[in-house]
């Protein structure tokens, strides 16, 4: 039998749910503030040429970009094959077939998240907008989009949500191998973090979209960890 791995519930909590809400919204404010996302945009469009040279490169269109969605589907793949593996009472995954389903649910809630508000958010990808030779307004976060606005179909970003999934990783390792959990939380943020700038290179996100998919596959996460292995978080 897999012996239950015990978490302080308070500690657990304050650490991977209070703190990181905090800083999510300090650093979302500051960002916003001081227009950041429109600083770096600037570093990767040619004004003078009016396009942005890195849309369809080779490496970060046709590597990070469609490449990195392959890389994704496929490592989604590998999970959900395990977890079907450890259905069968005789493989060694099958003491952790319940961590495994976490990490699959995990690794669909996140990116299932991000396509929804998507669908309804009236933000536009940088290379929409007017201030870029598009044809769209710039609207913040916390701007007032009015009622004639088209959906954007740009925020959060998708790509870099399918890279901060992993995250998801963190919290499957604290309990089956807790000395290597920062190994899964590293790879979810660098993973996330190359799609990010890859597509801000490409003029397709700001850096508040990618931040925000980090914090929705993050907070998804922690909910299903918390929904999934209640058992383990103790009030001590």
């Amino acid at each position: 039998m897999l012996e239950p791995t015990k978490l302080n519930f308070d500690k657990f909590v304050l650490v991977h749910f209070i703190i990181p809400l905090l800083l999510f919204v300090l650093v979302l404010a500051v960002l916003e503030y001081f227009h950041v996302d429109l600083w770096i945009a600037g570093h990767f469009y040619n004004a003078g040429l009016h396009q942005w040279p890195h849309k369809e490169s080779w490496l970060t269109e046709n590597v990070l970009h469609v490449g990195g969605r392959y890389f994704t589907y496929l490592l989604a793949a590998a999970v959900a094959l395990c977890w079907l593996i450890s259905l069968r009472a005789d493989s060694a995954f099958f003491r952790y077939r319940r961590h495994l389903l976490f990490l699959l649910i995990s690794g669909i809630s996140g990116p299932l998240i991000i396509v929804l508000l998507k669908n309804h958010t009236h933000i536009y990808c940088p290379w929409s907008l007017e201030l870029f030779g598009g044809d769209k307004p710039y609207v913040r976060l916390f701007d007032y989009a009015g009622g004639n606005l088209e959906v954007g179909h740009c925020f959060p970003a998708a790509h870099a949500g399918a890279g901060f999934t992993f995250l998801n990783l963190y919290f499957f390792l604290l309990l089956v191998k807790p000395d290597y959990k920062f190994y899964g939380l590293c790879f979810g943020l660098g993973l996330g973090m190359v799609y990010g700038i890859a597509q801000q290179m490409r003029g397709a996100h700001f850096l508040t979209h990618d931040l925000f998919a980090l914090a929705v596959c993050w907070f998804s996460s922690f909910v299903l960890f918390m929904l999934f292995f209640r058992k383990q978080l103790q009030w001590l």
